[in-house]
């Protein structure tokens, strides 16, 4: 079995953090840490009482707490998660049994058969379609016939340490989700993925608008367009397992 930490990433999650940890399962991961944006909540003591390791970022930005995540494993892949309301902890496991398959990257996809969108209530889908867009420029540059994604800003995500290394991630903001499905599309990496239920947010507002995030994505998308396969990473060898 793949040995995993489950890497949580917080900022102000209190009531998420409380309502959601109590009930879930951390024995399937060999380290449990949580990298946070500096809460002024209770998040980092609340975490504390279960054992939780707080690791307080140095630099601020969601794709800097990803960075800083690969700085604290000691074990061979990362699982994230978002303790909000919106990630199902539940499936936690699955990451795993795909890992232990042998792929280097799996998603927790809100877009394929099963799966569900908070937008899916809405009429005018606006974050799923933004969404659909971005993977669907994605998978025509970079992807193949065996080798894309349909979720490519879901933050529920696990990765090997090796693939992470691989890619070399520079981003420091929100954007390194999507630069991260980018660059494995480019590596040819061995991606999978599930369907998973979007939960609803328990307290609080996202810290990403869409608009302006939408405009971090598409500039860090033409820079992916200019650099190319330029970054120091070669395509892992055919690993996946035969179920």
């Amino acid at each position: 079995m793949v040995r995993a930490s489950l890497v949580f990433v917080t900022k102000n999650e209190e009531a998420g953090v409380l309502s959601i940890l109590p009930q879930m399962d951390l024995n399937p991961f060999e380290e449990v840490y949580a990298i946070d944006g500096h809460s002024k909540d209770g998040t980092c003591e609340i975490l504390n009482q279960y054992g939780v390791r707080v690791i307080k970022q140095s630099t601020p930005g969601l794709g800097a707490a990803t960075l800083e995540a690969r700085l604290h494993c000691n074990t061979e892949a990362m699982v994230f998660f978002h303790p909000d309301g919106n990630e199902n902890y539940k499936d936690l496991p699955r990451f795993i049994e795909y890992l232990d398959l042998g792929y280097d990257m799996v998603i927790a996809s809100r877009m394929i058969k099963g799966a569900y969108n908070e937008d899916d209530e809405k009429v005018l889908k606006f974050r799923k379609w933004a969404n659909l867009g971005f993977a669907l420029i994605a998978n025509t540059l970079f992807g193949s016939r065996n080798c894309h994604v349909t979720d490519v800003v879901q933050g529920f995500r696990s990765i090997s340490c090796e693939a992470f290394d691989c890619l070399q991630l520079d981003q420091t903001n929100c954007t390194i989700d999507y630069q991260m499905v980018i660059r494995a599309l480019k590596a040819r990496l061995k991606i999978a993925e599930f369907p998973t239920i979007e939960g609803h947010r328990i307290a609080g507002a996202t810290n990403f608008a869409s608009i302006p995030t939408g405009i971090a994505e598409v500039k860090m998308l033409l820079r992916e367009i200019q650099i190319g396969n330029s970054f120091l990473c070669q395509p892992n060898p055919q690993r996946v397992k035969v179920m």
